[in-house]
């Protein structure tokens, strides 16, 4: 059921703030005494087990066999897009006449999107939150939903599976991307902590995704920022989307709360500790498929074989 566009400003709204207020708590930045080594004291559930982002060992992880994964109203441009700076990132919300919608891809039922976000470095020698064998990209990006079972963001982040969460990898590119250059234009209008302004051209979602949605890494975490709660179940897609130098000067102009120059606002990997990092198998159902029948030809042909023998 189409939810209408003031139902959708108000869950980005609510997304908002409770992704990246720190729920009302104590004050929290990227650096200094308030950073992310002393989350964990300032916030119980930053010390979990479960914490989010990690780094991602790609010759330890587990390979899965699940459906490709089921995006609704992704193309579908919305009515009104808006970016806010919220002090410790670029947030942007968006209206649309029906909810951008994810499912499949080995989640466990359908989320609705309710807003996407940046972290970036003050260079482009880092900026992401999660690496994958070590490495950093300049930029990464989340997209944040919840589970519609929940019925809302706020029941959400209190469930263990409440969130999923894309996040998309930026590498340098010697050319503009063209779906950010909006984002881009706009956030010459934000410079300060609270500010917020429309988005003059509005691309669909689908737009800040790769090409290629086969190959992603899934583990079971948290959000990365505070109150950390550890309700997200996390897709990391392994093909980065480009952004050029010029536009990430655009983003390192911005201003935290404290007036300071926004970059460099990512956490550092946390300890996987029991986790399991897993893989998708490239061609989904289909590899699914293959790999039954070929055990059942593999069966087949040994018990021929056994009977021949016999």
């Amino acid at each position: 059921m189409a939810l209408p566009a003031l139902v959708l400003c108000c869950l980005a709204l609510l997304a908002q703030d409770i992704l990246a207020s720190g729920g009302g708590g104590p004050s929290w930045t990227y650096t200094g005494q308030h950073g992310p080594s002393n989350w964990g004291s300032m916030f119980r559930e930053c010390a979990g087990k479960r914490q989010s982002p990690i780094n991602i060992e790609t010759g330890n992880v587990k390979t899965e066999y699940w459906r490709p994964f089921t995006l609704k109203n992704y193309d579908q441009p919305p009515t009104r897009m808006r970016i806010k700076n919220n002090g410790h990132s670029a947030v942007v919300e968006m209206d649309a006449p029906s909810a951008p919608r994810v499912s499949q891809g080995g989640l466990k039922g359908e989320y609705i999107f309710a807003q996407y976000h940046f972290h970036w470095g003050g260079d482009s020698s880092l900026g992401s939150e999660h690496t994958i064998d070590g490495v950093r990209y300049p930029m990464e990006l989340h997209m944040v939903h919840y589970k519609a079972s929940y019925g809302s963001l706020g029941s959400a982040v209190a469930k263990p599976d409440g969130l999923a969460v894309l996040g998309v990898m930026l590498e340098i590119s010697g050319t503009d991307n063209p779906a950010l250059t909006p984002l881009v234009s706009a956030l010459r209008n934000i410079t300060d902590s609270g500010m917020f302004a429309d988005v003059a051209a509005n691309y669909p979602l689908r737009a800040f995704l790769p090409r290629n949605l086969e190959k992603f890494y899934r583990y079971e975490g948290s959000l990365t920022t505070p109150t950390c709660n550890e309700v997200v179940t996390w897709t990391v897609f392994a093909d980065a989307i480009p952004v050029s130098e010029k536009q990430m000067e655009f983003f390192r102009s911005l201003k935290n709360d404290n007036g300071g120059a926004m970059v460099n606002n990512f956490r550092p990997p946390q300890p996987l500790n029991s986790r399991k990092v897993m893989v998708s198998a490239e061609s989904g159902a289909d590899s699914a498929s293959m790999k039954k029948v070929g055990l059942t030809l593999y069966f087949m042909t040994s018990m021929a074989v056994l009977m021949m023998n016999m």
